[in-house]
């Protein structure tokens, strides 16, 4: 990633770290005022995003240090391993919340309903709308997956901050029990994004194939005249990508070998290498 598009992702990221660490203040706070388990359960769901902002710019940071002998490679795997134990403490986190939802469901407690805590909250929800579309933006921009991530963890906290400003308005109405029901409800999603975010960082660490990553590799090599394409893998480090191709059969003379690892180098951020069949076996 170039040193442009790096300050992009950071200043983005910076940005939702302030700004979900200000939703959760003013979160924290109207939850305990109204007495609302959903909205002290929303209050935490935007603590973790503001943790895993932060998490990311650490991750960004040790993965951008350089190479040397014995990690050849930089750190790049340093954000793989950040977003490991983000996950960790996510689902910690929302089985905790499902412990004292399905508490305050067996034993409810009066919710306090203020017009102007409502008027907040849906103030927030809007701010997560605005998050969502400058990660979008930002992220195509720079083509950082880290802040495409972000905007559809943004998405789904407009839609869960939605339903515990519905929850929380009807709780005058309809009773108290229904915000247990709120704060389990978010429980189970953070639970779910948890669950999700687990999986990918493991995946990612074991060294799942990346089809799509394979697939445009295959599509350059067949372009310099390449056929016999065997299996090809790639490795990630960050967004260093290393790819190892096997050969069926001979090269031939006719690859322009230095171009084809230049472009690899420029298109997809990697370095080729070749098993079996030595490329310039005729």
């Amino acid at each position: 990633m170039h040193k442009k598009k790096k300050r992009i992702v950071l200043i983005a990221v910076v940005s939702g770290l302030a700004v979900n660490l200000a939703l959760f203040f003013l979160k924290f706070y109207i939850g305990l005022s109204t007495n609302s388990i959903g909205i002290y359960a929303d209050s935490i769901n935007n603590l973790i995003d503001s943790i895993a902002c932060a998490a990311a710019t650490v991750g960004m940071y040790i993965a951008a240090g350089s190479s040397s002998e014995k990690y050849p490679y930089g750190f790049g795997r340093a954000e793989e391993i950040t977003d490991l134990l983000i996950s960790v403490f996510i689902c910690a986190t929302a089985f905790y919340f499902a412990y004292i939802s399905l508490e305050r469901l067996m034993y409810p407690i009066p919710v306090w309903y203020s017009p102007k805590y409502a008027l907040l909250i849906a103030l927030t929800i809007a701010v997560k709308a605005g998050l969502a579309v400058m990660f979008s933006a930002t992220g195509k921009k720079a083509g950082s997956s880290t802040l495409l991530a972000m905007r559809t963890d943004s998405v789904l906290d407009f839609f869960i901050t939605a339903a515990t400003l519905i929850s929380f308005t009807l709780s005058e109405k309809i009773g108290y029990s229904l915000d247990g029901v709120s704060g389990m409800l978010i429980a189970v999603i953070i639970e779910v994004g948890g669950i999700r975010m687990l999986v990918s960082a493991i995946s990612s660490l074991i060294g799942k194939r990346d089809e799509s990553l394979c697939l445009q590799a295959e599509k350059i090599l067949r372009e310099y005249g390449l056929e016999n394409i065997g299996r090809i893998n790639c490795h990630r480090y960050g967004e260093n990508r290393v790819f190892t191709v096997s050969l069926t059969g001979p090269a031939g003379d006719a690859v322009s070998w230095d171009l084809l690892e230049k472009t690899i180098s420029e298109e997809l951020n990697g370095e080729i290498y070749f098993d079996g069949r030595s490329k310039n076996d005729e």
